[in-house]
């Protein structure tokens, strides 16, 4: 039985999404979900990742390890450099929930356009996507846009102001990107919606980051 672990930084409707999303590309897989709020919330009060947030999620990547699973998730943007030092320590991969809708927008053009609802997220984000372009052989221009507030209408359960606020933000980039990534998890269902407004190529990371995993499994046998 195959066993992906997913490491996540809060209790949102993500956690339901990746359910949805490996059910669909790995049907019979067993997901080990370790979920723990106070991690994003610190990165949000601090406005990076503390020295605290990184020996906490690094013992969350430790717990999962220990279930012996074939790749663990790191569900959050935020703390994606913490991820990549956790998959150097236990022969485990540890994949950067971002990496797969990254490499995907790298095939689109050079102009990639992020949109973050949550603007820790945003330099963590754009770091990672200049490094794999470089892994190319490719110099890229990034333009960021936080959609101000939308994350916390989405905790609030305010979605329609979460959606029109990124809608908005979209609209804003859109001349200046060929592509649209999508930084948090929890903006998966705009990703239609925005494509349809934008006529650009929009990606989030759920799906593509279980049909990654997916690939990853199977090479593996």
């Amino acid at each position: 039985m195959t066993k992906i672990a997913i490491v996540y930084t809060s209790l949102g409707g993500l956690i339901q999404t990746m359910k949805k999303e490996f059910a669909r590309a790995m049907p019979g897989c067993t997901l080990i979900n370790i979920a723990d709020d106070s991690l994003i919330r610190e990165v949000m009060e601090e406005g990076a990742v503390t020295e605290g947030v990184r020996e906490r999620i690094m013992h969350y990547f430790q717990a999962a390890a220990n279930c012996n699973p074939q790749v663990i998730v790191s569900a959050c943007s935020s703390v994606g450099e913490v991820a990549e030092e956790a998959d150097q320590k236990w022969g485990i991969p540890v994949v950067r929930i971002d990496h797969a809708m990254i490499e995907k927008a790298l095939e689109e053009g050079n102009r990639i356009g992020v949109l973050a609802s949550l603007g820790t997220t945003m330099e963590p984000t754009v770091s990672y996507i200049r490094r794999l372009a470089a892994d190319r052989g490719r110099e890229v221009q990034v333009v960021g846009k936080v959609a101000e507030g939308a994350y916390e209408a989405n905790a609030r359960g305010e979605t329609a102001v979460h959606d029109a606020r990124i809608a908005q933000a979209a609209k804003e980039i859109q001349a200046d990107a060929d592509v649209i990534i999508l930084a948090q998890g929890s903006m998966a269902r705009m990703e239609e919606e925005l494509r349809r407004q934008t006529g650009l190529p929009v990606y989030s990371s759920p799906r593509l980051c279980a049909e990654e995993i997916q690939v990853m499994c199977e090479k593996e046998g």
